[in-house]
């Protein structure tokens, strides 16, 4: 299986395009929140525009609602009303060739819920990684998730694969914990092609 892994788009609509048009090219999509941009003032048009876009993909994706995502005006709902088939959201999981997917929401995560997840889409990576650093100044930073933190260090949640976003530019795009893959393909804000990994996984 080939995963295309993004996150951070703050609706730039030119990255969105850039994978829809790889879409011949992987299996399924994998993004991590962040979909709204707080540089403009209609929020409305924005998941308006967003949920048309993803609707239409035409390809199995997995998301999973970001901080952007949650704000007052934007609430992450929107994500879950999408009601197709090929979507996956926030606090939902999926089995899809042959690997189970959960997708870890923004607020208010239940982590029983993806206990058997083979792989976990969550907007923040987990505190003490690489991928959650960044380096601020000449001080190194952790922007990362404590509980998600602890849940894998309890082996509460045992995936292979943690795809996550929020640290636009982290120390590292991949590191390991507790047996577990982080991924975090960091942010370009002005660039037409989005940050992103590509993920071969054997079924």
């Amino acid at each position: 299986m080939i995963i295309l892994l993004a996150g951070d788009l703050h609706y730039n609509m030119q990255q969105f395009q850039w994978l829809e048009e790889q879409k011949d090219n992987y299996d399924c999509l994998c993004l991590t929140g962040d979909f709204i941009s707080e540089k403009s003032d209609d929020l409305s048009m924005q998941v308006a525009w967003i949920s048309d876009w993803i609707r239409g993909l035409d390809k199995q994706i997995f998301v999973c609602s970001g901080n952007h995502d949650c704000d007052d005006l934007a609430e992450s709902n929107w994500l879950n009303d999408l009601n197709c088939s090929k979507i996956c959201a926030d606090n939902q999981t999926k089995r899809f060739g042959g690997i189970t997917f959960g997708c870890i929401p923004y607020l208010g995560a239940d982590f029983s819920v993806f206990a058997d997840c083979d792989i976990l889409v969550a907007h923040v990576p987990p505190f003490k990684t690489k991928t959650s650093q960044s380096v601020v100044g000449r001080v190194k930073k952790d922007w990362g998730d404590k509980n998600l933190y602890d849940a894998l260090k309890k082996h509460l949640l045992r995936p292979r694969y943690l795809l996550c976003g929020h640290v636009e530019d982290p120390v590292a795009t991949m590191d390991c914990l507790f047996g577990v893959e982080i991924v975090n393909p960091g942010t370009k804000h002005n660039s037409s092609v989005p940050n992103h990994e590509i993920i071969a996984i054997e079924n």
